[in-house]
């Protein structure tokens, strides 16, 4: 149950070959919480929790996801991962970004520094591993290149949230760069129309999403899901993914001071 089903949610904008650009936006200083719910056969219960946060800081946004497995799980896979990302107001570019995970005594972080010049998007990615907790601190150095809109895996969320889905028809994809710590990907999402999803015994009206992660032109995800609320906030309010064994749901439970 990685934290990239979660932050998978987040998608896209405009595509280099798509057309559809985001809408102006301007967000608000907000916290967003998640249960991870696992699912395999009879077994569905609350495996881990992850918080979303974004502040305004005047010309940029700052956004942060914290994630950690519920105590139930530690014993069988401890998981503590961290995502950072700064990003313009002004669409939406990301300028920096750090992802620090902690997995069963492993420790790895990456940071990353985009730059932007036309349509060429650049970053120079820093990868520091610890293979257990008394091995020593190893690093590389990565440069990563790509033409046209590039996104990390957090910036591409809010991106996400200011696509002009009511303009999309059913079945329209858009894809865009993704860069992590040490490789680059497409990240493809195709709008599947609108579809309620029910939530602690509610129904929203939601935008539904389906997409995938392809490097090298093979996909390197199975196909995730994802409903998007239909309101001001677009709000993301379910995220659904398989694993080699089950299926893993990170559930909107609310917003938080």
């Amino acid at each position: 149950m990685k934290i990239r089903i979660l932050t998978s949610l987040l998608g896209l904008l405009l595509c280099s070959s798509g057309g559809y650009a985001a809408s102006p936006v301007s967000l608000v200083d907000e916290t967003l919480t998640y249960d991870v719910m696992y699912k395999w056969g009879f077994i569905n219960k609350v495996a881990g929790y992850a918080t979303m946060s974004l502040r305004n800081d005047g010309d940029y946004y700052r956004a942060s996801v914290f994630a950690e497995n519920a105590p139930w799980a530690n014993s069988i896979y401890m998981l503590r991962d961290t995502l950072y990302t700064t990003m313009t107001k002004d669409n939406f570019y990301p300028v920096s970004y750090t992802y620090i995970a902690h997995e069963n005594g492993k420790y790895k972080k990456d940071v990353l520094h985009f730059q932007r010049q036309g349509n060429t998007f650049t970053a120079e990615a820093v990868r520091y591993k610890r293979k257990s907790e008394n091995a020593p601190m190893t690093s590389s150095t990565l440069h990563l290149e790509a033409q046209g809109m590039t996104v990390d895996m957090l910036s591409s969320f809010f991106y996400l949230r200011s696509l002009d889905f009511d303009n999309m028809t059913k079945g329209q994809s858009i894809t865009v760069n993704i860069f992590s710590g040490s490789k680059k990907e497409k990240l493809k999402i195709v709008y599947m129309g609108n579809k309620n999803v029910s939530l602690n015994g509610r129904s929203y009206p939601a935008y539904y999403i389906n997409f995938t992660f392809t490097r090298k032109g093979v996909e390197s995800s199975a196909p995730i899901s994802g409903w998007i609320s239909t309101d001001s906030q677009r709000i993301p309010l379910k995220v659904e993914g398989s694993l080699p064994v089950g299926k893993v749901r990170a559930i909107y439970t609310g917003p938080n001071p």
